[in-house]
């Protein structure tokens, strides 16, 4: 799955097959964000700066990143040059990426976009681009920003003891086969995984040593009808239990 965001965006999807430069972006300048005012964003270490903050809305696991820069042929220069890109979970604590280059956009109706780099599955809700320098103008920008979506993270806490050490986060949910439990934990100690169906039936159930302070199970299978599912997750004293959805 992929997001796109744009500011203006034509969907031909019966023509895109046929055409020779399927990812093109077109050349008129209100196809794209410019910011001509520089602020404070929510990284304030990178200053006033030129600034976009995309709310994806969920937790997703993020794959390739790519992006068209101004391809406006009046305005070239006006494209972002070298970015800084921060990403978050809360809108809140940021963590940040490798700094990057964008090539100048080329002024043509062909022009494609670029892959800048790939998130590797890492965990993120919010996105955000500061322009660090563009191609010589004082306003700078984006025409497009598209990202690859390799799952979605979801963790619905029925419950958790107080001394929990640990964070569960479940995706994607809801599956349709199997699902994957990222146990984040400053516990040590054995975990013990428990799945159970809504009538309280335990249908599957793992122990494992926690050998790194972030761990992926896999759980779940074909065979288990759709339905609702409680996942237990325990750890010495630590107890938490979240809520599964399997469809069909």
């Amino acid at each position: 799955m992929r997001i796109s965001i744009s500011l203006f965006v034509i969907c031909l999807s019966g023509l895109l097959a046929a055409q020779c430069y399927p990812d093109r972006h077109n050349t008129t300048w209100f196809d794209a964000w410019i910011s001509c005012e520089t602020s404070i964003g929510p990284v304030a270490s990178h200053g006033e700066s030129h600034w976009i903050q995309y709310d994806l809305g969920y937790q997703y696991l993020l794959g390739e990143l790519e992006l068209w820069n101004i391809n406006d042929p009046l305005h070239l220069d006006r494209g972002a040059q070298t970015i800084h890109i921060d990403v978050s979970i809360d809108g809140e604590e940021w963590t940040a990426m490798p700094d990057q280059t964008i090539n100048q956009g080329s002024g043509l109706s062909i022009y494609e976009g670029q892959t800048v780099m790939d998130f590797d599955e890492t965990v993120v809700r919010y996105l955000l681009i500061t322009i660090e320098s563009t191609y010589g103008a004082d306003c700078g920008g984006i025409s497009e920003m598209r990202v690859e979506v390799e799952g979605v993270i979801t963790s619905i806490s029925e419950f958790e003891t107080p001394n929990a050490c640990f964070e569960v986060q479940v995706y994607p949910n809801p599956h349709n086969d199997v699902f994957n439990a990222r146990i984040e934990s400053i516990c040590g100690g054995l975990i013990d995984l428990k799945l159970h169906d809504a009538t309280g039936r335990l249908v599957q159930s793992l122990r494992t040593n926690q050998v790194s302070e972030s761990s992926v199970f896999e759980l779940g299978g074909s065979d288990l009808p759709a339905g609702i599912y409680y996942l237990s997750v325990q750890q010495d004293d630590a107890l938490g239990r979240y809520q599964i959805i399997k469809t069909r």
